[in-house]
């Protein structure tokens, strides 16, 4: 058991019940942004703050960073730095700066998951916005994956990446009106896995060299802001990761081989040095399967991963059948191009670097949002007659 508890006193329960106020108030005024109704978001925010409360109860009764994270934050801050250390002086500011509790504190990262929830929410009603209903079903189905709401609300990294994605794919859904989102996007990101955030500027370049949504002085502007960021992004990338000393194709084979030998040690550990690249890449976006789950955590996050797989599966199907033509990656509006090399490059790295399925499935909700909004894009079944996106 761990020397924390929810409350310390009663005015903590006071301020948790606080928070879950004011979220819900600051959660409201995203209706715009994401095109929704009151209603939907509040929904959304309830249902994501269960997952909240749960998590916070399993983190106190079994080893867990989130934990980490809340002790650190009550000690003397190290030097500021990027990845872990940003996460305990971000809770730092609402343990030692403004008193709250272990509760409170999750409460807080709840409402960065939420927002995540919400753009990821918003980006499914937009690729099924002239589909089936049944296809809508499925769309929310998606949204109510216990896997990607428990692992999103928690103190940690993974509730401010996840935010990230969300918002990335939803901002690049409109690109003309939403570079700022994206700017704000990078820089949550930047915080927590800088690594990921250099992934997103050379995606985000790539596509400018492809894509013609934007103005050609847009784009050579954003080109050269975009070239610059990398440059200053890869020497702090390569210090993050470990790779200073590494200066040869074989160090880096070396490097990876060293990473997948990580935390192979406990239920979740699985060897992937021997995998093909398309066995990894399936094991780190769909593993663990029913039969593999060695845990009540691991028997929920299996039966996601199942659905993500039927979800697959149809959309392979309807496009197979379909008589159409795909949906192009090109588009008038939307930069599919910075999506689809950042979704694959990140599942890509992560699963050549990652051999266990308990870290998998936190980290894939980093790409797998926009691997499911292209899913749904793609998906043409006609199992029920297509109507008019909900108000709700």
């Amino acid at each position: 058991m761990n020397i924390i508890s929810f409350f310390d006193q009663i005015t903590d329960i006071f301020s948790a019940i606080g928070i879950f106020i004011v979220g819900s108030l600051l959660i409201i005024q995203t209706t715009k942004l994401f095109k929704t109704t009151k209603l939907r978001v509040f929904g959304l925010y309830v249902w994501h703050s269960i997952f909240s409360l749960v998590y916070a109860y399993v983190s106190l009764t079994m080893p867990s960073d989130t934990t980490i994270y809340y002790i650190s934050s009550l000690n003397i801050l190290p030097e500021f730095n990027l990845g872990t250390n940003a996460v305990i002086y971000l809770t730092s500011i609402f343990t030692n700066g403004l008193g709250f509790s272990y509760l409170g504190v999750f409460l807080i990262f709840n409402i960065f998951g939420t927002i995540g929830l919400l753009a990821v929410d918003a980006s499914l009603r937009h690729a099924t916005i002239d589909k089936s209903n049944f296809t809508k079903f499925l769309a929310f189905i998606i949204v109510l994956l216990p896997s990607m709401n428990f692992w999103t609300s928690a103190i940690g990294k993974d509730s401010i990446a996840y935010m990230s994605t969300g918002l990335l794919l939803w901002a690049s859904i409109d690109l003309k009106n939403n570079t700022k989102l994206i700017a704000f996007s990078f820089i949550c990101m930047f915080l927590v896995r800088p690594h990921i955030s250099a992934l997103i500027v050379i995606a985000f370049t790539l596509s400018l060299f492809i894509t013609k949504i934007l103005s050609p002085i847009k784009r050579i502007f954003l080109i050269i802001i975009s070239l610059v960021g990398t440059m200053y992004l890869i020497p702090i990338t390569i210090q993050y990761v470990g790779l200073e000393e590494i200066t040869s194709i074989d160090l880096v084979k070396d490097f990876i081989n060293v990473r997948q030998g990580y935390n192979l040690t406990g239920g979740g550990g699985i060897d992937i040095s021997s995998m093909s690249l398309w066995l990894k890449l399936f094991t780190y976006s769909f593993r663990p399967l029913p039969y593999e789950a060695h845990s009540f955590l691991s028997f929920l996050s299996s039966i996601d991963n199942f659905i993500l797989l039927i979800i697959l599966v149809l959309s392979l199907i309807s496009g197979i059948n379909s008589r159409q033509k795909l949906i192009p990656l090109s588009s008038y509006k939307e930069n599919r191009w910075f999506l689809i090399i950042f979704a694959l490059s990140v599942m890509v790295i992560s699963s050549f670097t990652t051999s266990n399925l308990g870290i998998s499935v936190r980290q894939k909700w980093m790409y797998m949002p926009i691997i499911l909004y292209f899913l749904f894009l793609y998906m043409k079944i006609k199992w029920s007659d297509p109507v008019k996106i909900s108000k709700i």
